[in-house]
């Protein structure tokens, strides 16, 4: 077995520093020392798309042309988004290895992947509310003007989008570990209880059961025979 190696760390400053590619370089070290290693690459990129990352993309070349494995020091580094990263693995045939995860396979990539995304989100809301405090402080957010109700629909309705664009986005990440559960042969109420416990919520904010997943993956299923 030959073996691709990849890195990623999310901005210049860590990657000139070398903050975070240490860490991943060690935990490669520790598993892989010693293996036949082809190639290795490191993007300075967010982990939100492929599309962005040529350094990704070469690697998964390189692994599709030798039939080699890629591997990651942490499957976030590979992604924190569910469908992309069951993407490369199924683009890869399953050659996909993480040293935080032993003995990966298509349901325990699924499972790490959502909490990954999770993360994601909370990252995110973290920041949001770190710079909703920030204009708090500096008085961004005077009242009275002209133009205070205007901007107040407006923020209401970026608001209403996002919030809109978060199920929407919640839903797809649900339907793809539903679909992989499915085939894993597991039930519509066992499939409630691993969504529960990963965290994931309905788009009212309410804990799944088997009746929603139901509807869910008879929905995705839907969409995938029309191509909608």
């Amino acid at each position: 077995m030959q073996y691709v190696l990849y890195f990623r760390v999310s901005t210049k400053k860590q990657g000139e520093s070398g903050l975070g590619l240490d860490a991943q370089r060690a935990y490669v070290d520790h598993y892989y020392t010693g293996k036949p290693i082809i190639g290795e690459f490191t993007d300075i990129r967010s982990g939100k798309t492929i599309s962005k990352r040529p350094q990704l993309k070469q690697a998964l070349a390189l692994c599709q042309q030798e039939g080699a494995t890629l591997v990651v020091a942490k499957i976030d580094r590979l992604s924190r988004n569910t469908e992309l990263a069951l993407l490369i693995y199924r683009e890869l045939e399953g050659r996909l290895e993480s040293c935080d995860i032993p003995n990966l396979d298509k349901f325990t990539l699924t499972l790490f992947m959502a909490i990954a995304d999770r993360e994601r989100e909370l990252i995110g809301l973290r920041t949001k509310q770190a710079l909703d405090q920030k204009r708090l402080r500096v008085g961004e957010w005077r009242t009275g003007g002209p133009n205070e109700k205007k901007a107040a629909a407006g923020l209401l309705g970026a608001q209403v989008s996002s919030e809109m664009a978060d199920d929407n986005e919640n839903s797809r990440r649900a339907s793809a570990l539903i679909d992989s559960l499915r085939a894993g042969g597991l039930s519509y109420p066992q499939i409630a209880q691993q969504l529960n416990a990963a965290g994931f919520k309905t788009p009212r904010n309410c804990t799944f059961i088997a009746t929603q997943v139901r509807r869910l993956h008879q929905r995705a299923l839907l969409l995938k025979k029309t191509g909608y």
